[in-house]
């Protein structure tokens, strides 16, 4: 329905700016790969009001906000993104390390944490509770995917519904 309204790029450029300066401040991470999974680091519909979208009373203003959230997505998986790795990365909720064998034994120090499936760098996010490639711009795999978890409000607030992956279900490879 907003295919081509000019209104879509305006707001996503906004909020674009503002993702770009809460990264730049620590709030989120550098390779946060869609709006989604931003409501697990702050109320992303912060995002949106400051953008100044109407405030769905109506479908074509919840339509609009469903076009420039995805199409904000589509922007923080473009290629080329900053995004943090092993041995760059100061975000503290991400561990990009494994000290597990893919035979499940222990190994004598940590290593570079990767996906068992694709073999791409990985990391686990304690704030999503949940594993993800480092770049973004990767497509989802068999074991890693975006926008899987519920983001659901739950009684315990938007945080407890954040992620469903434990350390130990880690699809991993070293």
């Amino acid at each position: 329905m907003h295919t081509g309204d000019p209104r879509v790029a305006r707001y996503a450029d906004h909020i674009m700016t503002e993702i770009d300066g809460d990264i730049t401040e620590g709030v989120v991470p550098p390779g946060i790969g869609s709006f989604a999974d931003l409501h697990c680091y702050l109320d992303a519909n912060g995002y949106l009001d400051a953008a100044g979208l109407p405030h769905y009373s109506s479908q074509a203003d919840l339509d609009l906000a469903n076009a420039v959230t995805d199409e904000v997505s589509r922007r923080l998986r473009t290629p080329g993104r900053p995004f943090c790795t092993y041995g760059r990365c100061t975000f503290s909720a991400h561990d990009h390390t494994t000290s597990t064998g893919p035979d499940g034994r222990h190994l004598d120090r940590e290593v570079p944490l990767r996906c068992a499936h694709c073999g791409r760098p990985a990391h686990y996010d304690t704030r999503l509770r949940d594993y993800r490639h480092d770049d973004p711009a990767v497509p989802d795999c068999f074991l890693i995917r975006r926008d899987t978890h519920g983001h659901t409000e739950t009684s315990a607030g938007p945080q407890a519904a954040c992620g469903n992956a434990e350390p130990a279900d880690a699809p991993w490879t070293t």
